[in-house]
């Protein structure tokens, strides 16, 4: 214990301005001006958007299967933006090493900090995937599950982030606190560096591919394709309602409507996959070769910084997504915001929903929802 204490005594920290001597001059304006500007503008949107999304997914009409996983999701992209506010600040503050006073901040910093953020991530992208399961199987498969394919939705929506976060828990052990002086006989302070024989280790290298294969590489297939095959199926249904409506010489006002609900279906469910596909793609590439060694390198740096921002958008966005694409969210979010204040607060509670004036030819209504977004079409 002498020993270590005497060892302790004579090594002085190392502090993050003297190993700006070695980055790039670069390095630290574009460190500056992604995490110091441009992410907390993103988070700041992310934040403001998801709490929008829980207050209108908790109203009394937003009560289906679909909206509990869009809840689970909004939750979960909640906590995430919150747990890369600390994650910018150590960047853009303390750099790669850090210089912590105390130690529970140096043991977030090191332990907690990539394993919740990472982990609430994974726990948004599995509601997604949820979510569309269940959509694909009623749109696509209707009459063939009597129960949700995932099981329970509200059981579901508990046990995904609990296996979530169980597999992700090796991630919080790739971090390792040290001890250090500022001067000799000065005050402790702690640092964070990477545990390299836990890095280099066969155990790691392999969990670090199968996690970015689990949670990034197959959602983003299996959302594309589920969410293709959303799109055919509801395409056809449009086709057969308005060949319905052609010979049955109702009015042309509701071909319109049909019109703009299969475009803004067609245009979500394409740009929901393309937008995930490139603001999560890079995360997979980063999350691999994230070694300290690689980050004295300005390109390297660059592109960290740039998936990093790309995912936080992606997860920040989905209120506004709802907004453009979902009648049924603007008109609710709409009637959430006028009461009490609106109106029609006294009895009628805001904006009353469109209907149009032309009956539905058929009367069975499926609902189809997307990771971003859930419309109602007849079939």
């Amino acid at each position: 214990m002498i020993e270590a204490a005497n060892a302790t005594e004579t090594r002085i920290c190392l502090l993050p301005e003297e190993l700006q001597v070695l980055e790039d001059p670069r390095t630290p304006s574009l460190i500056r001006i992604s995490y110091g500007i441009v992410l907390p503008a993103i988070c700041c949107l992310g934040i403001v958007g998801n709490i929008l999304n829980l207050v209108v997914l908790t109203r009394r009409n937003m009560r289906g299967i679909a909206y509990i996983y869009m809840r689970g999701y909004s939750a979960a992209a909640l906590l995430a933006i919150f747990f890369c506010i600390p994650f910018a600040l150590r960047v853009l503050i303390h750099k790669e090493t850090g210089r912590w006073n105390n130690w529970a901040q140096a043991f977030y910093h090191a332990h907690l900090e990539l394993f919740l953020g990472n982990g609430c991530l994974g726990v948004g992208v599995m509601m997604l995937l949820a979510l569309t399961v269940e959509r694909y199987v009623s749109v696509c498969r209707p009459g063939q599950h009597t129960r949700p394919l995932c099981g329970p939705p509200h059981l579901t929506v508990i046990l995904i982030p609990l296996a979530t976060f169980l597999v992700y828990l090796p991630s919080a052990f790739r971090g390792e606190i040290t001890t250090c002086l500022l001067a000799p006989g000065g005050p402790v302070i702690y640092q964070k560096r990477e545990n390299q024989s836990y890095l280099d280790s066969m155990f790691y290298q392999v969990y670090k591919v199968v996690l970015e294969m689990v949670f990034k590489v197959a959602p983003t297939i299996l959302l594309a394709g589920f969410n293709l095959r959303i799109m055919v199926v509801y395409r056809r249904s449009c086709e057969r309602r308005r060949r319905m409506t052609l010979s049955r010489t109702v009015s042309n006002d509701e071909d319109p409507r049909t019109f703009a609900e299969e475009r803004r279906l067609v245009l979500l469910l394409g740009s929901t996959s393309i937008l995930f596909l490139v603001c999560v793609s890079p995360m997979v590439i980063l999350n691999v070769t994230l070694r300290e060694s690689n980050l004295s390198h300005y390109p390297y740096q660059l592109f960290r910084a740039l998936a990093n921002l790309l995912e936080v958008i992606y997860y920040s966005i989905t209120f506004y997504i709802y907004c453009l694409f979902s009648e049924d969210f603007r008109n609710t979010l709409i009637r959430t915001l006028q009461w009490p204040w609106g109106k029609n607060s006294q009895g009628g509670r805001g904006l009353p929903m469109r209907r149009s004036p032309v009956p539905r030819p058929t009367t069975t209504t499926t609902a189809v929802a997307t990771p971003g977004h859930l419309t109602r079409a007849s079939v």
